[in-house]
């Protein structure tokens, strides 16, 4: 079977992988979104090896000295450095250090901290390039023109390739006081996000807002007495479409999630106690009618696999998981999984499980047909875990659970815990996207505008936080919620007032702010309540105050009393202009 051609994927992908490898996590995020969203989906991803662009690199070298080296009859000829392939000079040592040099005025922040060597070509955050590495990927040339012998350099196989050696990692240090002050690298100047914020305004205070799967001109804005799809044009104005309004009454939105596609959206409303679901399609018109459920609706849980629907139903002591597979179409939802604790978050983890937190425990349950628990992890104390995310890595799923008024963050899958993780109550939690599969990423926000970013590991249960943001001096500069971009490049948390984007990688200042106009910021008493279920004050978690990206990356809406401002976002180069959408 002959080699399939090479195409600008191939060595686009051999480009980001070593971008990666080589420690340059920004210039790879850069590249990805230029010219593919998820190089590793690519059908030839999976087959190639590490260090493969300078393997391949070094072996067209030695082809070519070999080619240079004969006549056209074959006879072996003496080569003068001229007709090396990069020419005669070498590349001097002082040059080497150069990059290293810049930015030498700036503190070292625990970003610095040496890591281990990414697995299969992802960076991790704040790992730099050894002065080996640079040596070994500038002087190539010089080792390919060096004639293999017995005894030559460790670091070369029989081949030629270089064999980049495992460096040993430094003692983890946790960063306690103060902000990160960033890596050793000139940061592009802050991007104001206001002149390209479009606003739009509802009638109530807004609780949910969501990005249509796979479409940056479609979000939904939710609140307790309506649901609207909103249309943002490129070259107009929003288009509003109201799908559900109510007036005061007994009748409630609950809840509202699209499907994993973005074909359907499911709209939950809760009446005496009692709970429906609609499903809309994408133009806002009602499609089906599922089962009622007897009790209120306080959760929606698409899969991003399948065309699963886990609903859950909540009062104060008893939880019901209840299954709705959107391919089988039952008459009734099947026996739910009756949990005897209230319920506060549910998180699907992969294929064919879900996390959910309670009052001291965090429950593990299998989800096929029907919906079982498999584990019951149960914490020291009956402390409260509001806020729960989970991953699955390459070797089992991750579970991380945070405690609002506690201030801690426990990991019960692999019991780890995390106590007194913030000076102030704990407000949301987020992974990072793409984690490595031995060493996870996530983020925690607090009261009193600190965001703080974790690094765990997995196998040794060391966890250390590589980075603390700050949202700075307000009135009410509460960091209420947060989220990470698609592709885990950016971090984004908001407060009332201020919105702040940060570079995970380099930490240091934000990269992009939005603020509130002052008129709005007297206008909305921050303090006032406002009346939730049964009349109780809506809490400060990002169930009511919702943060989300869209698929691409380069958009943010933020849910905010009567407001949802959509605010597109296009990263920049490094000193570089604005890049164009």
């Amino acid at each position: 079977m002959a080699q399939p051609d090479l195409t600008s994927h191939h060595v686009n992908y051999l480009i980001w992988r070593y971008l990666q490898e080589s420690g340059h996590g920004d210039a790879a995020v850069s590249l990805q979104r230029a010219w593919y969203p998820d190089p590793q989906t690519l059908p030839f991803a999976p087959y190639i090896k590490t260090h493969a662009l300078v393997s391949l690199v070094q072996k067209g070298l030695q082809y070519h000295k070999l080619e240079t080296s004969l006549d056209k009859e074959g006879n072996r000829i003496t080569l003068s450095p001229s007709d090396y392939f990069f020419g005669p000079e070498r590349l001097e040592n002082g040059l080497v250090g150069i990059r290293d040099a810049v930015g030498t005025d700036q503190p070292e922040s625990p970003s610095h901290v040496a890591r281990d060597r990414p697995v299969n070509g992802h960076a991790e955050p704040g790992r730099q390039i050894r002065k080996d590495e640079e040596d070994s990927d500038e002087s190539m040339e010089d080792k390919a023109q060096t004639e293999s012998q017995p005894g030559s350099p460790s670091h070369m196989d029989g081949d030629g390739d270089v064999s980049m050696a495992e460096e040993v990692p430094e003692p983890p240090v946790t960063l306690e006081n103060g902000d990160s002050s960033g890596i050793q690298i000139a940061p592009a100047k802050t991007v104001d996000l206001t002149p390209d914020t479009a606003l739009l305004d509802v009638e109530n205070h807004v609780t949910q807002a969501l990005w249509r799967p796979r479409d940056s001109t479609t979000v939904v804005a939710a609140g307790q007495e309506f649901c609207s799809l909103w249309k943002l044009p490129l070259s107009s104005e929003p288009v509003e479409r109201k799908i559900v309004e109510f007036k005061k009454g007994n009748t409630t939105v609950s809840n509202v999630a699209w499907d994993a596609i973005g074909e359907k959206l499911a709209v939950a409303t809760s009446t005496n106690e009692k709970g429906s679901i609609t499903m809309y399609n994408t133009k806002g018109d009602a499609v089906d009618l599922l089962p009622e459920i007897p009790r209120i609706i306080t959760g929606l849980h698409w899969s991003d696999v399948s065309a699963q629907l886990v609903v859950v139903g909540s009062s104060d002591n008893v939880s019901e998981l209840a299954l709705w597979d959107d391919d089988r179409r039952p008459d009734a939802f099947p026996p739910p999984q009756v949990i005897e604790d209230h319920l506060y978050t549910v998180s699907w983890c992969g294929r064919g499980q879900i996390f959910a937190s309670g009052e001291g425990a965090v429950y593990q349950c299998e989800v096929d047909h029907s919906i079982r628990l498999l584990n019951t992890f149960s914490s020291r104390d009956k402390t409260t875990w509001d806020f729960l995310r989970c991953i699955q890595t390459e070797f089992n799923p991750v579970a991380i659970a945070a405690s609002g008024p506690a201030s801690s963050i426990w990991i019960p899958t692999h019991q780890i815990s995390i106590p007194n993780a913030h000076p102030e109550q704990i407000t949301g939690l987020e992974i990072r996207p793409q984690s490595n599969p031995k060493r996870i990423i996530f983020a925690s926000f607090s009261q009193g505008g600190k965001i703080k970013v974790w690094q765990v590991d997995l196998e040794s249960k060391d966890y250390h936080c590589i980075h603390q943001f700050s949202l700075g001096p307000s009135p009410s500069n509460n960091a209420l919620t947060g989220c990470f971009s698609p592709d885990g490049y950016a971090l984004a948390a908001a407060s009332k007032d201020r919105l702040s984007i940060w570079n995970v990688e380099r930490g240091g200042e934000p990269i992009s702010t939005w603020t509130a106009p002052q008129s709005e910021v007297k206008k909305e008493d921050p303090d006032r309540p406002i009346n939730g279920h049964n009349g109780l004050s809506i809490p400060e978690s990002p169930s009511y105050w919702p943060l989300v990206w869209d698929a691409d990356g380069k958009r943010l809406a933020y849910g905010l009393n009567k407001k949802v401002r959509s605010l597109k976002w296009i990263p920049r180069p490094v000193d570089g202009p604005p890049s164009v959408p």
